[in-house]
């Protein structure tokens, strides 16, 4: 660090190479770090213990300026951090201004465009920007989401362009056919017959081995 520094380097990169360290060790790294040098300090994490996002966290809290890592988390082995988690935790639970709120409501897009470049796979269950991530089935789930989102969310998907997605399967309650007709343009009312019976043909057709969780369009033909 003491020679990168005397040779005008303007940031200095501390590396979890092999991804192994903890989130104290990193602090303890980036304070010990900070005592031996003026220069800034960025970090470079791997995931390979599963705590690339959050050794970043950490880093930043003890001090960095620069934060590297990749879209979706892609990189060797085990992958680097994944900016996908990193960019909206530094932003809304951190209340670090690292991008303008427009820029995050793309976040979402950026992923599945990267995966696609990618030739991947989107993963849907990756925080933030997975399509399943702010996914709901239970029916009291549902019920707790109409009356007080933030009881089964965390954020408002809306901020890193995502969206909640209400499922109906044999696990459903009323709240799960109402939210989803109201999708669908359809008014009905929580105390009424049609919700119920509409309910409990699902349930029958599923039991027959008919499944509407990721059939959208069978559920829409049904109502």
């Amino acid at each position: 660090l003491e020679v990168a520094a005397e040779a005008g380097a303007d940031c200095l990169v501390l590396c979890d190479t092999n991804g192994g360290t903890l989130p104290d060790e990193i602090t303890v790294a980036v304070e010990e770090a900070k005592r031996l040098t003026p220069v800034p300090l960025g970090i470079h994490t791997h995931n390979d213990g599963g705590l690339a996002v959050a050794n970043t966290l950490a880093a930043v809290k003890a001090g960095v300026i620069q934060v590297q890592g990749t879209i979706n988390g892609y990189g060797e082995r085990c992958g680097n951090a994944n900016l996908c988690s990193v960019i909206p935790n530094l932003k809304l639970k951190m209340d670090i201004d690292c991008v303008t709120d427009e820029q995050l409501a793309k976040l979402t897009e950026v992923s599945r465009y990267v995966s696609e470049a990618a030739n991947l796979v989107p993963d849907a269950f990756l925080p933030y920007v997975g399509s399943s991530v702010f996914s709901h089935k239970g029916g009291l789930h549902v019920s707790g989401l109409s009356k007080w989102a933030e009881s089964y969310q965390h954020i408002d998907p809306a901020k890193v362009g995502n969206y909640p997605r209400v499922l109906v399967s044999e696990l459903s309650g009323k709240e799960n056919v109402i939210y989803k007709a109201r999708e669908l343009g359809l008014d009905l009312p929580l105390k009424g017959k049609a919700a119920q019976k509409l309910l409990e043909q699902i349930k029958l057709q599923e039991s027959r081995g008919f499944q509407y969780e990721n059939a959208e369009a069978s559920f829409e033909l049904l109502v």
